[in-house]
């Protein structure tokens, strides 16, 4: 079960990401979920280790898979 802030920051990752692949603004998503950054990486890390969003750490790009829980 995600929690407020997590869930926010996914709704914003997938109306500006969809499932492209992209490096996260860490800035800007803060900025439209109206959290601190702290909160959107703690929450980018929650999502990564839920499975709703996938790091390719080879080139360091997120795709978000989902944008329901």
């Amino acid at each position: 079960m995600l929690d407020d802030t997590t869930r926010k920051v996914l709704t914003v990752l997938w109306n500006t990401y969809r499932n492209e692949p992209c490096r996260i603004d860490i800035s800007y998503i803060s900025q439209r979920s109206q959290r601190k950054e702290e909160q959107v990486k703690e929450a980018v890390n929650q999502l990564v280790k839920e499975g709703f969003v996938l790091w390719d750490r080879k080139e360091n790009s997120f795709r978000v898979m989902t944008n329901r829980p």
